[in-house]
């Protein structure tokens, strides 16, 4: 049987975050996916009035496929996996883009790997619109401090992934923030370095799963919230000569992704 790609695109996944949270977005973002909200607000029994996107860079679907054993972590919290469909070009600025406003890169102007700040509406704005206090943690140089930056929320850069995931984790026990963002691409540094299913690619596969599962518990501990966890990559990547990675391209290994979600 031939690869298929997935059904559903990227851009749906700021307004699957809204609805959540029960709040309205611009009429021309990418509407939810209605099934994946039903059954997510079915769980939190509630608006989720807390939510913690962790986006874990690079990380492709077949590696899911051929590694399941290594995201035993990310399962363990989860509740609901969907396959998204990155974006043309497959490269993070682009991804992250579609991501948090609904658009396709027509829409919202970055097509290569470019880091403009976003002009449009995205879904921090609407975030803020609504009174909601957002962070955005990452590592230094990340897409999430060039595109989204210049909006009225506080901005965390880490040099390294662990880094990142300590300061969730401390602005998770403050309690101060309805909405915490988190970027991390040591798989995707490894993966271009090594290759992508190097032992240093599967290595930091490992650390950022279970990253996220010490800010899951770190959530389910903080106790007094109705909240919504995603595992969001952007794009995959694909074996290329000399043992390096790539991605960027059409090919299913660069398009085919994994979100799953958590309601704690």
């Amino acid at each position: 049987m031939a690869d298929h790609f997935n059904l559903y695109p990227l851009k749906h996944f700021a307004s699957i975050v809204a609805d959540c949270m029960d709040l309205p977005l611009p009429g021309e973002y990418e509407p939810t996916i209605p099934w994946v909200s039903e059954i997510l607000k079915e769980r939190l029994g509630k608006t989720a009035d807390r939510v913690v996107l962790y986006h874990a860079d690079a990380v492709g679907q077949y590696i899911w496929q051929k590694y399941t054993s290594y995201f035993a972590p990310v399962y363990k919290y989860t509740s609901l996996a969907i396959p998204f469909l990155s974006t043309v070009e497959s490269v993070t600025p682009v991804a992250h883009a579609s991501m948090y406003t609904g658009l396709d890169p027509e829409g919202h102007g970055i097509q290569t790997y470019t880091r403009p700040q976003l002009t449009c509406s995205t879904l921090f704005d609407v975030l803020i619109a609504a009174g909601k206090k957002v962070a955005i943690v990452a590592q230094a140089d990340s897409t999430f401090l060039h595109i989204f930056k210049g909006r009225e929320l506080d901005y965390f850069e880490e040099p390294n992934g662990l880094s990142v995931q300590e300061k969730a984790l401390e602005l998770i026990a403050t309690d101060a923030y309805d909405v915490i963002s988190i970027h991390t691409f040591d798989y995707d540094n490894a993966a271009h370095a090594f290759g992508p299913e190097s032992k240093q690619g599967l290595n930091a596969i490992c650390l950022e799963a279970d990253g996220f599962a010490r800010i899951a518990e770190a959530l389910k501990k903080n106790e007094g919230h109705t909240t919504l966890l995603t595992y969001s990559p952007d794009h995959g990547q694909h074996p290329v000569a000399g043992n390096h990675g790539a991605h960027g391209s059409k090919q299913i290994e660069d398009m085919n992704i994994l979100h799953f979600f958590a309601t704690l």
